[in-house]
């Protein structure tokens, strides 16, 4: 009986102390509520293209971009209020006997640009494509890592007109949590590049 009864004991004092692996618990982030789509033609008087752009995006003239002086009436940002972004155009008339200089400085400064803004970036991935208006080239650069400017491209025909755009986001940089919220923009971003037009409109 007493031999039960140490048994006992020694058991309940094992299950008490039985220490357990703490297993973390995965991270959580915040639920994102995603705005609904519909799509807008973009028609300034003056820029020389245009391009359909979903309406969750506000149109804003800019005179500044990118602490620089705005060169050219066609500079200007579509706001993302609802997930704290925004997308930059710059567009610089490339004309003339030297137009392949011109773009190559417009590519070189996206470039720039991209690396400065992006210190802490883990890679980044340069793709070439044209779309299917057959003069209009584009590259697109997709930074990896935790970055506030995730996504860049260049439009141009190479011989008259190049825009560059930029996608920027205002909170802290985190990759893994940010993810989804990119691939969501960059479906209408790749929306705009697809359906982008020059214009005959000369200005």
């Amino acid at each position: 009986m007493k031999i039960l009864f140490f048994l006992i004991a020694l058991l309940t004092i094992a299950a008490c102390t039985d220490e357990r692996i703490p297993i973390p618990k995965p991270r959580m982030y915040p639920k994102v509520d995603y705005p609904q789509r519909q799509y807008l033609n973009f028609d300034q008087d003056y820029c020389v293209f245009g391009f359909e752009y979903p309406d969750y995006m506000i149109f804003k003239q800019d005179t500044t971009l990118i602490n620089q002086r705005a060169k050219h009436p066609c500079w200007f940002t579509l706001d993302i209020p609802s997930l704290n972004g925004s997308v930059h155009f710059t567009y610089t008339d490339i004309s003339g006997d030297n137009h392949r200089e011109k773009l190559l400085d417009v590519i070189i400064d996206s470039r720039a640009l991209t690396e400065k803004h992006n210190l802490k970036a883990a890679g980044r991935r340069t793709n070439f494509f044209k779309t299917a208006n057959e003069d209009i080239s584009v590259i697109t650069y997709t930074v990896e890592g935790d970055v506030a400017s995730p996504y860049h491209f260049v439009v141009t025909d190479s011989l008259n007109h190049a825009v560059w755009g930029s996608l920027y986001f205002y909170s802290k940089p985190n990759e893994d949590s940010m993810a989804p919220v990119i691939d969501f923009v960059k479906e209408d971003l790749n929306k705009i590049i697809h359906s982008f037009e020059w214009s005959s409109k000369d200005i």
